[in-house]
Formats: structure tokens, C-alpha cells, sequence
């Protein structure tokens, strides 16, 4: 017998999104004897009515049809049900899905009938759920011009981005573990669940979603040799050999930002605040996640 699954599918995600008819037709071809019911996310009060329906439906699983903040979302409202869930990446970049080892729908739709669920971790950021990436300085920045822009997909993104990347200044941050003070010099501060922004940029070369760990990345390059190196790196995905670039692994941290650099949290911007703290909750949520998903070796405790 099939699963029971429900597809919760926000409509305005990305720049050429794909219909609610055609999606029910994929799951039909897809996912042979399951039983999927669709649920449009509309803007307005959508937390308690997705909860609302995920009650009336008892799903074997979730399908999440969105970009990262749609699967935010639903996350959240789902977090005490510990349901299965699956992302559709029908966002602008998708970056925590390819953390996931979902590239695009056709690994979604095998992810979904292997059924192979992995737990997720999560950061906790001054109260706000990140489950993927949130930073200071350069990225944020190009949130904020690309929300200005009112542009969709990556076409937003790449149109600001060089003016961004080479006028940023570089701002001070201190960092907080435990006893230990850091002063930073930084264009921009990363804090990282998974390992790569949905442009496939690998910004987290110690990135393992699953590790009850997260890593804070600092940025500061100064001359166009330094950018150059850079980006390379972040094709490459050896970042971690790159020199300049530093990095820390922890558990719980405080970050102070005194001169208001932006900030954002999983592609939305977030209100200037001069200190977050962040803490990793392990096994937090369940995905279902590609094979290729790269896993901690450690036992799940």
C-alpha cells in the first residue's frame, strides 16, 4: 500500500514556477500508489492553517514545494508532529535543498520513494529557526538589493552582485565562545548548517548537517587576487586551504555587530541587531534527504 502524502506548495516560489496541476501529474508518475493531496500557501495566516491541515490529513509525509524560506516555514509549523518532510525546489536558488543533495525535482521525486529520512540539525538565532545559512555583510547586503529590485530567481542576484562584492567595507565583529573573545575583521561572517549557497558556491568545507555542530566563517579579502582565490575556492570546494579565511566549529556562540552590518537568515533579510546568539539543536527535524547526502560518520546519539 502507499504513503499518504501531503504536498504544501507555495505558488509565487522562483521565477518560472510550475503549476499545481503539473506537479500533481509528476507525484501521480512519480510516486507510483501513493496517495498525494495538494495545499496552496496563500500569504495570510498560513502558520496555523498549515498546521490545521496537517492535522486533518495525517500524512505518512510531507512534500514541501518552495525555496528555502517556504521550507522554513512549514518546518516550523510541523516541528512537533517530527513528520517526514521533502523539498521541491521551486525556489530562486534552493540552497538548502542542495545541502540535502537535491539538485533539482527529479532528485526529489527519488528521495521521496527511497524514503531515506535523515535527522536535520538546526540553528537557533536570537529565536528565529536557521536551518541552512545566514550571514553578515556581503550576502545580506545582496538580499537587501535584490528584495529593492523586486526581481526573481538568480538573474536578481547576479545583476548587484559585482558592485556589492567589490564596495562592502570591512566592518568589525567580535566573537564570543564560551571564555574565549575574538576580535574580527570581516567583509563578511558566515553561520552555517549546511555546506553551500543555492548558486553552489561551498562556503562550509566542514559543513555536515547531522553533527549537533555549526561553523562560523569569516571573510576578508582586500585585493581582486584575494576575490579571485575566493571564488575559486568556491567552486573548488577547498575553501578551508584558502589563507585568510578563518574558521570556527561550535556548539553555542555570541556574535557581536557593533556597526550594524546586515543580516539574514536562510535568504530573508532580518532586522539590524547589534549581538545574536546561535545554538545548534541536533536531530531537529526529519528530511528526506538524496543519496548523495553527505552524513556525520559519529553514531546518532
Amino acid at each position: 500500500m502507499g504513503k499518504k502524502c501531503l504536498l504544501i506548495y507555495n505558488p509565487i516560489s522562483g521565477n518560472d514556477s510550475i503549476t499545481d496541476v503539473e506537479l500533481l501529474e509528476m507525484a501521480a508518475a512519480r510516486l507510483p500508489g501513493s496517495n498525494v493531496e495538494l495545499w496552496e500557501t496563500t500569504g495570510e495566516n498560513d502558520e496555523d492553517k498549515i498546521l490545521a491541515k496537517y492535522k486533518q490529513s495525517s500524512p505518512d509525509f510531507v512534500l514541501i514545494g518552495g525555496g528555502d524560506g517556504t521550507v522554513k516555514l512549514v518546518a516550523k509549523c510541523l516541528k512537533e508532529a517530527a513528520v517526514p518532510m521533502c523539498i521541491l525546489p521551486l525556489g530562486s536558488a534552493n540552497g538548502l535543498a542542495k545541502c540535502m543533495g537535491i539538485n533539482d525535482l527529479t532528485d526529489s521525486w527519488e528521495a521521496a520513494l527511497d524514503f531515506n529520512v535523515h535527522p536535520i540539525d538546526a540553528i537557533h538565532i536570537n529565536g528565529e529557526l536557521c536551518l541552512h545559512l545566514a550571514d553578515f555583510g556581503i550576502n545580506a547586503n545582496l538580499i537587501q538589493k535584490f528584495e529593492q529590485d523586486e526581481s526573481r530567481g538568480m538573474l536578481g542576484y547576479v545583476k548587484n552582485s559585482f558592485s556589492e562584492i567589490f564596495g562592502t567595507e570591512t566592518m568589525n565583529f567580535r566573537l564570543r565562545i564560551a571564555e574565549e573573545s575574538v576580535e574580527i575583521k570581516a567583509k563578511m561572517i558566515v553561520i552555517a548548517n549546511g555546506d553551500q549557497y543555492g548558486t553552489g558556491a561551498i562556503v562550509n568545507c566542514k559543513g555536515v548537517m547531522d553533527d549537533g555542530k555549526f561553523e562560523i566563517i569569516a571573510f576578508n579579502p582586500k585585493t581582486a587576487e584575494d576575490y579571485v582565490r575566493i571564488t575559486m575556492a568556491f567552486i573548488k570546494g577547498n575553501l578551508d586551504e584558502v589563507e585568510g579565511i578563518q574558521t570556527w566549529v561550535v556548539q553555542e556562540c555570541q556574535l557581536d555587530n557593533p556597526e550594524g552590518a546586515e543580516f539574514q537568515i536562510d535568504g530573508e533579510l532580518m532586522e539590524t541587531v547589534k549581538t545574536i546568539t546561535a545554538k545548534i539543536e541536533k536531530h531537529a527535524f526529519r528530511f528526506l534527504v538524496s543519496k548523495s547526502f553527505t552524513a556525520c560518520r559519529a553514531s546518532p546519539d
